[in-house]
């Protein structure tokens, strides 16, 4: 699904990028110019295609509760608690996927807006972004209730309050838990994370190692299932990740000013290291 919704950005990006082409000005700094303008296209089209990976995740999700909803019926109260804790998830991975997507449109119409290369069928691209994530949105707030309904319904099957909430098990909070954080080897190593190699370290062009052991309370905590892309405030070139990750599992996408962290297999990525420990130079 997300590869059929994807074609026509791609054909938009194709578009973008020839009339970027024959925009350049001429004079020795045409080739420069047209990097720069290349490199924002870039940078504009990886969030744009993200925005667009999210929204068909989304499709697939609200397919599911659907078919979950109708699947209530009849069911005796065991299954139909367990349709009702499947059907509280994909709520929430949609509620999660949906804020995400809006601060990654925010992204991108503030980016373009502010680029010397601003690209003007970006900004109604946006405008149409906002108005589908905005629809997604009612369309959410709908589901909600019919969702609170179920909920009612699942409650008179299995004798229970309020079936629906039931907060998950502290050992199943454990396994989606994960930690990220970024700082300066200085910053990094006064919080203990990192350890200096020796007490000359800097003169030798030595890089500071990983603790042993240290605490997680500078961390951000995300949910591994939820998070799917991570927004920095600085460019890739300045970001290195020091913790293991497996390779193919993400990718660091991003222009001058700010990044993004783009996780394709939340699986692999945190399966050698649920902390990501990011370092800026």
């Amino acid at each position: 699904m997300d590869r059929v919704a994807l074609k026509p950005f791609r054909r938009i990006a194709v578009i973008l990028l020839a009339g970027a082409v024959i925009a350049t000005s001429t004079s020795c700094s045409r080739d420069e110019r047209k990097k720069e303008e290349e490199k924002h296209l870039e940078s504009m089209m990886s969030i744009l295609v993200q925005v667009q990976k999210n929204l068909g995740r989304i499709r697939q999700k609200e397919a599911v509760v659907v078919r979950l909803s109708s699947d209530v019926e009849g069911r005796k109260p065991k299954s139909a608690e367990q349709i009702g804790r499947e059907i509280n998830t994909n709520i929430r991975f949609i509620d999660s996927t949906l804020s995400a997507s809006k601060n990654l449109v925010t992204t991108l119409e503030k980016q373009n807006h502010e680029s010397q290369y601003r690209i003007a069928a970006l900004d109604r691209m946006t405008g149409q972004l906002k108005g589908e994530l905005d629809k997604k949105s009612l369309e959410l707030g709908t589901m909600k209730g019919e969702i609170a309904k179920l909920n009612r319904q699942i409650a008179r099957l299995t004798n229970t309050v309020d079936v629906m909430d039931e907060v998950i098990s502290d050992q199943e909070d454990q396994m989606v838990k994960a930690y990220y954080i970024v700082g300066t080897v200085d910053q990094l190593v006064s919080k203990g994370i990192l350890v200096p190699s020796g007490p000359f370290y800097r003169f030798f062009g030595a890089r500071p190692a990983l603790a042993n052991d240290f605490d997680l309370r500078p961390f951000r905590q995300v949910d591994i299932t939820e998070t799917r892309d991570i927004y920095f405030d600085k460019p890739v070139s300045r970001l290195h990740v020091i913790t293991p990750h497996t390779k193919g599992s993400y990718e660091l996408v991003g222009g001058k000013t700010s990044s993004l962290l783009l996780i394709r297999n939340e699986a692999e990525f945190w399966k050698k290291s649920r902390c990501l420990i990011i370092v800026v130079e």
